[in-house]
């Protein structure tokens, strides 16, 4: 049977709203508690006295990697070449003048990833000897090196590592080159483990408040469906193991069902606003008895043991429909889910058509239950060639090609790091936030599978280029790309003009507080279609010449295989409105508004932050009018190095300076007839100059050179 590395994640927590990690820490530190107590109670019934070194190795393994419980069935983390640089344009970041307007190239300097995985990764392999210090391993020396961290590690950031090998007797050869070749990482395992200096265990969600990340990978999730296990893993017999429930002649399963980890992500996220976390979607798709040629046994968990299912009582295959297959803990709003695909080999291994996009086989498809989009993005995950070592605290350097969406997930958390680092040299070391970075993924993917967003590609197939090109963009003003708040029932607008050589496409996305899950009800669980949103923010598009309103796309959350729609979209933390062939020179108008009244997650009245990008406009319209011969005002040079004057307004008027995108840079107050206003710290580009007087507002474009 094709076996392919994922891991699996979900501690159980019922999860009290926090305001602060401190909040978060206490809670955490509970359900670590509780977790244990419940696992107690199933060793007793499963293993009985039963106490033999082989059992207790078992049980302690088992509680180190323990990630919740499916009612009261257990479910465990487990572990989840060049041709992909290409296939995502990674090469163009990484290549000095690969992106028009940036110079110099990209390759993680200053930024630091933190992987969370099977085990630590082996700092001392070749992949990441071209600097001292590239990996710190944060967990004790007496945990194992892990070939499948490794791996994970050297996807994001090996250096050129050129390998052959042989397949069937015919050679082969890549090169297993990191996207960031030049960052650096921090390692933990996401077991519960001792931390060194600690006096207690962390799980992973104490081990990421520790770390305090900007960006993290997580190559792990639950399979609470089918799963084969063997006698090895300590199972009564080879076979196939319903990870859900059976009660009553029913089975139920939380695929697709927003838990408690998802619930724990997004308030960590919450919480920490500028930190994006990356989480592999799982490989569990058509998994069940008789998967590619594997036994027909199948068993479930009775309270007490495993027994056997009665005939024709046993559910059917992971997504046997073509959907619903991600676990839980992958499906929380705030973080970015990765699905897998094949590698394109044809066209030089560049994407040119949505149809090079091919879903790995093993790849799970979402969407959430009540219809969010997950997975959130595709990216290469078959045959990637990927560093390794020995299983143990010694280590050795070893390479093998691995399949995965764990394979996926290091190259979106790869590539975001690259973002992040244009995004400081471009803005003055700025963060690019965790809504950010989501926003810009989704604008910048290449289509993939239906047009618009579908249960196995998210919102399409990750492209670097375009992403740093946005950036760029922002930098020149000629794409509005801006971190804004919402304020409750009073929606925020903007006109732009349309440049009709392309769609005019908006995007948003925010980090919406955390669903608490207060129930554990199958009635309230299983394939349960009440949206998980809080804070359901409202992006639309309205043609200012015909009214026309334009929509999000939308899956159907009962048939999610059919192509997206445009419509009122209630689930999703991430909206885009796309006009196809708007008219040249029209104004439309965008407006982002909301439904109820925005709360933060202690449920309080607050506003609501967002990220938004725009493209397919050339102007901004700022609803003001040009400088007319009556009016006497003189806003002079309009092409200018560092400084334009202001003449000849009235006293106690005002200017303010915008770029394209509407965003104020600068303001103050006309006090004399003259008044200089410097340009010289902005970018090259075109701004607009503001003037209030008492009579009018008025405004005139400036080209800064």
């Amino acid at each position: 049977m094709k076996k392919h590395l994922l891991l699996v994640s979900t501690l159980a927590i019922t999860l009290m709203s926090a305001q602060n990690n401190e909040g978060l820490k206490r809670e955490f530190e509970r359900q670590n508690k509780e977790n244990n107590e419940k696992f107690d109670s199933y060793v007793s019934k499963r293993y009985g006295a039963n106490k033999s070194p082989e059992v207790l190795k078992e049980i302690e393994e088992q509680r180190a990697n323990l990630a919740g419980f499916s009612g009261n069935v257990p479910n465990f983390y487990k572990v989840d070449d060049q041709n992909q640089i290409y296939n995502n344009n990674v090469d163009a970041l990484t290549t000095a003048g690969g992106v028009t307007g940036l110079t110099g190239a990209f390759k993680g300097e200053n930024i630091k990833y933190t992987i969370f995985d099977g085990g630590r990764i082996y700092a001392a392999h070749t992949a990441f000897n071209n600097a001292a210090g590239r990996i710190v391993n944060q967990e004790a020396a007496t945990n194992a090196y892990s070939a499948h961290s490794t791996g994970v590690a050297s996807i994001i950031a090996a250096k050129s590592s050129p390998l052959t090998a042989t397949s069937n007797g015919v050679a082969i050869s890549g090169n297993a080159i990191g996207v960031a070749l030049n960052s650096t990482m921090d390692s933990y395992r996401f077991a519960t483990t001792t931390l060194p200096g600690g006096t207690s265990t962390s799980t992973v969600f104490q081990k990421i408040l520790i770390a305090q990340p900007k960006i993290s990978n997580h190559s792990y999730g639950v399979n609470a469906a089918w799963d084969y296990k063997t006698t090895a893993d300590g199972y009564p017999a080879d076979g196939w193991y319903w990870g859900g429930n059976y009660i009553s002649g029913n089975n139920y399963d939380l695929m697709g069902t927003y838990y408690t980890n998802d619930q724990s992500y997004d308030a960590i996220v919450y919480n920490n606003p500028t930190y994006t976390i990356v989480k592999s979607a799982g490989n569990y798709f058509g998994f069940g008895p008789g998967y590619a040629g594997s036994p027909t046994t199948s068993y479930y968990y009775n309270g007490t043991g495993f027994t056997a299912y009665p005939d024709g009582t046993a559910p059917a295959a992971n997504c046997a429909q073509g959907f619903d297959c991600i676990g839980y803990g992958s499906l929380a709003k705030n973080i970015i889910v990765v699905g897998a695909t094949d590698i394109i080999t044809t066209n030089n291994s560049r994407y040119t058509a949505p149809s090079d996009v091919v879903r790995s086989d093993y790849s799970s498809a979402g969407p959430r239950d009540d219809g969010g989009i997950k997975p959130d993005i595709a990216s290469p995950g078959t045959n990637i060639w990927m560093a390794s070592t020995a299983e143990d605290t010694t280590g050795s350097i070893s390479w093998q090609i691995n399949s995965g969406t764990s394979m996926a997930a290091p190259q979106v958390a790869g590539i975001i790091g690259l973002w992040m680092q244009i995004y400081k040299s471009l803005f003055n070391n700025a963060e690019l936030n965790a809504a950010a970075s989501k926003t810009l993924m989704v604008h910048s993917a290449s289509e993939a599978g239906t047009v618009g967003p579908d249960p196995w590609y998210g919102w399409g197939y990750i492209n670097a280029k375009k992403g740093a090109e946005l950036l760029v963009g922002k930098s020149n003003n000629s794409v509005l790309f801006n971190d804004e708040t919402l304020t409750s029932g009073t929606p925020n607008k903007k006109v732009v003009k349309a440049s009709g050589t392309e769609p005019l496409k908006v995007t948003i996305s925010w980090i919406d507080p955390e669903y608490v899950i207060n129930s554990s009800s199958w009635a309230v669980l299983y394939n349960y279609r009440v949206s998980r949103l809080i804070n359901d923010l409202d992006l639309r598009i309205i043609d200012t010449v015909t009214n026309e309103v334009y929509t999000p796309w939308k899956l159907n959350a009962t048939s999610p295989m059919t192509p997206a729609t445009k419509g009122d979209n209630t689930v999703d933390n991430v909206e885009q409105v796309v006009i196809d062939a708007p008219v040249a020179g029209r104004n439309y108008r965008i407006e982002i508004s909301n439904k109820g009244t925005l709360k933060n997650n202690a449920g309080a009245n607050a506003p609501q932050n967002y990220s938004i990008i725009a493209t397919g406009y050339n102007e901004l319209v700022l609803g003001t009018s040009e400088i007319s011969k009556a009016s006497g005002i003189i806003i002079a040079p309009t092409i200018t190095k560092d400084i334009v004057k202001v003449l000849k307004a009235s006293k106690r008027s005002t200017f303010n300076i915008y770029d394209l995108t509407g965003k104020k840079l600068q303001s103050g107050v006309i006090n004399s007839d003259e008044v200089s206003v410097d340009l010289s710290s902005y970018t090259k580009g075109i701004y607009i100059v503001e003037v209030k007087t008492e009579k009018e507002t008025i405004s005139k474009k400036v080209i800064k050179e």
